[in-house]
C-alpha cells in the first residue's frame, strides 16, 4: 500500500502502521526515529492508547488494506518543532457507511487548537472515500474540552452513547458539505 499522509497548517498526520504500531511498542525512541519527531518520556503514551495499541498492531497485520481507518500519529511539524503531540482516527474499516472517531491530545498540547485541526483533516479523509456517510464520536458529557472540539469540528449532539454515561455525536456527510463549503 502506497504510504499516505495527511499535511495540515501545523500538523502531519502519519498512518499507525505495522512497522511504526511495533515501534511504539519496543520503545519510545524507536518510535521517534521511525516519525523524525521528538516522543515525550513523560506524555507518550495517552492512556486510552496503551489499551489499544497491541489490537490496532494485530489488525493492520492481518488486514494491510485498514491503514488509514485506525489510528494516526499526529506529529507538531511546526519550524522548528517536530513533535509528537497525539494520536486518533477510526475504529476500524466503515459499517453500513459509519466511522467512529475518537482522538487523544498530550496534555502540553492542549486547547491550542490542534484537535480540531486534527479531526478536521480526519473527517475530510474519511469523506473522501464516497461510502461514507456518517461519522460519529462517543464521549463522557463531563468532559467539556472533547465536546466543544466536536461541536467546533460540526458534530452535533446525537443522545445517549452505549458504553454507561457516555454521549454521542454525529456529522453526516450532507452537513460537513455545507460546512466545508
Amino acid at each position: 500500500m502506497p504510504s499516505i499522509k495527511i499535511i495540515t497548517a501545523h500538523l502531519e498526520l502519519i498512518p499507525a502502521t505495522g512497522e511504526l504500531l511495533r515501534a511504539d511498542m519496543e520503545a519510545k525512541q524507536s518510535l521517534a526515529e521511525k516519525l523524525d519527531a521528538e516522543v515525550s518520556e513523560k506524555h507518550w503514551p495517552p492512556e486510552q492508547w496503551k489499551d489499544a495499541l497491541e489490537e490496532f498492531l494485530v489488525r493492520t497485520e492481518r488486514y494491510p488494506d485498514i491503514t488509514g481507518w485506525l489510528s494516526w500519529y499526529w506529529v507538531l511539524n511546526d519550524p522548528g518543532q517536530r513533535s509528537l503531540i497525539g494520536c486518533g482516527g477510526f475504529t476500524g474499516a466503515s459499517f453500513n457507511g459509519q466511522v467512529e472517531i475518537g482522538y487523544s491530545v498530550l496534555e502540553p498540547f492542549q486547547r491550542r487548537g490542534y484537535g480540531a485541526e486534527a479531526v478536521s483533516a480526519l473527517v475530510n479523509w474519511a469523506f473522501a472515500h464516497n461510502f461514507i456517510q456518517n461519522i460519529y464520536a462517543v464521549t463522557f458529557p463531563e468532559n467539556t474540552a472533547s465536546v466543544r472540539l466536536l461541536e467546533k469540528c460540526g458534530f452535533e449532539y446525537a443522545g445517549k452513547g452505549l458504553e454507561k454515561g457516555t454521549i454521542r455525536f454525529l456529522l453526516p456527510r450532507d452537513k460537513w458539505m455545507l460546512i466545508k463549503n
